[in-house]
């Protein structure tokens, strides 16, 4: 089953750092060069100094990005900049965002779960993953100990029981809340009661987990884990690094939108649409799609699972 458990996370203190809005970063993998220089203007306590520090000229195997994330996470730490809850809590963790003039609010909470290698338990995965994100992501694990973002993973909830408790726990209870730089809100709430949590975790025990990103990052943590069980780090089962950070997502949340990645083939020759349909249509469904294709001289199809 997926063990679910809460945390004591290191959060900032707003008195400290000013406007949440200003420290907030989004998943490392999306930031290019122009926003990673926008967000290190926007506070000098952005998260993006952890996240992913700047590659300099004069970066040596002692003096790089990633030693320099730990001393910034050091430095925040002993300044209390960060500062680490008392008890073990849950997040509840709400964002809201406009698509196409609409606004959607998805729900979910982070937990801590335990690490378990794809295909031996409840965490599945759906994309293959890359030696390169993952060398990078392991440096940054090594240097700092600490999981800097969670991977998002979605589970079955039909009726959405899961939120219904923490929802119910939050009551009118105020948040923090941030605007990133694409606009979207974010809000989190923390649980510390234990009738709620126990209630919680013990529904998410039966559900499986089906990891939505942070493929990279899973397996990481994953590497990280047998680093240090061969160091003798890992005293018991309970020892931090069994665990890893995510956001967890009901699959039947209203505000869970998934948009699709559009792929054009072209150039095989030989190959009709027909046949491609026909090879497919028992995992897909299919519809005409000929907006936008006027100059082409066979016809578009759209599929989705």
């Amino acid at each position: 089953m997926a063990n679910i458990r809460a945390f004591r996370a290191h959060r900032y203190d707003m008195g400290r750092v000013g406007n949440m809005s200003e420290v907030v970063a989004p998943p490392y993998d999306v930031i290019d060069e122009k926003l990673q220089e926008h967000l290190y203007n926007n506070n000098p306590y952005n998260v993006i100094r952890l996240e992913l520090n700047k590659e300099l000229p004069t970066d040596t195997e002692t003096n790089n990005r990633y030693t320099r994330s730990a001393a910034v996470l050091r430095d925040w730490i002993a300044e209390d900049i960060l500062i680490r809850d008392g008890s073990p809590a849950l997040y509840v963790y709400e964002q809201e965002y406009v698509v196409e003039g609409k606004t959607h609010l998805r729900k979910g909470f982070m937990a801590r779960v335990r690490l378990e290698p794809f295909g031996t338990g409840k965490i599945f995965p759906h994309e293959e993953t890359l030696a390169g994100p993952k060398a990078d992501r392991l440096k940054l694990y090594q240097a700092t100990n600490m999981n800097l973002s969670p991977v998002f993973g979605l589970y079955p909830d039909d009726n959405c029981e899961v939120m219904a408790k923490l929802e119910k726990a939050v009551g009118q209870a105020l948040p923090m809340e941030a605007t990133d730089h694409l606009g979207t809100i974010s809000r989190l709430w923390t649980i510390h009661d234990h009738s709620v949590v126990s209630a919680v975790t013990g529904l998410m025990g039966p559900k499986p987990v089906f990891i939505a990103d942070g493929h990279h990052r899973y397996e990481t943590g994953l590497k990280y884990l047998e680093e240090k069980k061969a160091a003798g780090e890992v005293l018991d089962s309970e020892a931090a690094p069994n665990f890893i950070l995510m956001m967890l997502v009901s699959m039947s949340d209203p505000g869970l939108l998934i948009l699709p990645t559009h792929r054009l083939v072209s150039g095989l020759k030989g190959i009709t649409s027909a046949q491609v349909q026909k090879a497919l249509e028992g995992h897909f469904n299919w519809h005409p799609c000929r907006q936008h294709l006027d100059s082409w001289q066979a016809n578009g199809y759209c599929c989705h699972g």
